[in-house]
């Protein structure tokens, strides 16, 4: 069975930011909790139509499939890690999982 690899990009979803200069992006953690960032519409990159937001890896947990993040910016909560599910991942095929 090949062997996927997943980019260091999670699923998000996009609204309206708090100015005409920015935009908001929630995250869903593998808990379905939701987070909230603002963000410049230039961090976000579009895959196939889908936002992905670019984050940062601190550890990776084969055995429940979940990888610990790390967001570009601390959350409207006050979090800036978070649990993520191997599927809200963009894999290297481009392709969403």
């Amino acid at each position: 069975m090949p062997e996927t690899t997943y980019l260091p990009q999670v699923r998000c979803e996009i609204s309206a930011g708090l100015t005409d200069t920015d935009q908001t992006v929630c995250i869903r953690d593998i808990d379905g909790r939701d987070q909230y960032i603002h963000v410049l519409p230039s961090m976000v990159n579009w895959i196939s139509d889908e936002p992905y937001l670019p984050v940062g890896i601190i550890q990776v947990d084969q055995v429940q499939r979940r990888v610990l993040i790390e967001l570009p910016i601390e959350a409207d909560s006050g979090t800036n890690r978070m649990w993520m599910p191997f599927g809200a991942f963009l894999i290297e095929s481009g392709v969403p999982a």
